[in-house]
């Protein structure tokens, strides 16, 4: 069983810390700075405190990030040399995820991870690929976390895959919310869901998810726009999709 240090448990950090913590690895957290609500998650979940980054940083034989995307590549500043395997398991695109390679200063393993906070198997992935990525995916062997190699992409296929899957997955629930917006500015907003009850069912209950979800988490999730459209912009393809997007979700109209 390994010692892992987790940075830093919100609702998916503390989620995937759980997981293995109960496969019985020694999961730490660093709490110096952090909010009540979080060290409640990591308590929850099983987690040990160890107070500070820098003594969590010394007693882990591995270190796994998963944060906001904005925050990440400083999260990977503050353990600047630690020489152990690290997973960055962020929702960045693979020009950040090389950033934070350079910060650590090592080779890193690169995470993506699609799906809810894990709590039940069949419902979350974790890709994995370059430095390590086999070490990594046998910790989470026999947890609810379905880890999966990419062999195929280069060392950040990982970010890559994850970016490319919420392109569409956020995106199009960016834009669902500015076209609701946009009919409800315009006083038909009645007889656009009314439309959708005839042309494409299910699409209110969409939209009522895409509120629920903006008001939740827009402001994780517009980061995560800006990484993709920096991606886009990266391989030649338009960024403007995901720049609106990120605005949507900075300022989501309509939630609940």
């Amino acid at each position: 069983m390994a010692r892992i240090g987790l940075l830093h448990p919100g609702a998916m950090g503390a989620a995937v810390g759980a997981q293995l913590a109960a496969a019985g690895h020694e999961v730490l957290w660093a709490s110096a700075g952090r909010s009540a609500s979080t060290a409640a998650r990591a308590a929850s979940a099983g987690l040990v405190d160890v107070v500070d980054v820098a003594a969590l940083v010394s007693r882990s034989e591995l270190v796994v990030s998963i944060c906001p995307p904005d925050a990440a590549l400083s999260v990977a500043r503050s353990i600047a040399g630690f020489g152990g395997p690290f997973l960055d398991a962020n929702a960045v695109s693979p020009g950040s995820a090389a950033l934070i390679a350079k910060a650590v200063g090592s080779r890193i393993t690169d995470g993506g991870i699609v799906g809810p906070p894990p709590r039940q198997a069949g419902t979350t992935r974790l890709y994995l690929s370059g430095h390590q990525a086999e070490r990594f995916a046998d910790l989470f062997a026999g947890t609810a976390i379905d880890a999966r190699i990419l062999q195929d992409g280069g060392p950040y296929a990982a970010s890559a895959l994850k970016m490319a899957f919420a392109a569409w997955s956020k995106g199009s629930a960016a834009l669902l919310l500015a076209a609701a917006d946009a009919a409800d500015r315009l006083g038909v907003g009645d007889a656009l869901v009314s439309e959708w009850a005839v042309s494409r069912p299910g699409l209110a209950d969409n939209l009522d998810a895409a509120r629920h979800n903006a008001h939740e988490k827009g402001w994780r999730w517009a980061g995560e726009m800006d990484e993709i459209a920096s991606m886009f912009a990266a391989i030649d393809l338009p960024a403007g999709f995901h720049t609106a997007a990120a605005d949507v979700y900075r300022d989501p109209p309509g939630t609940i």
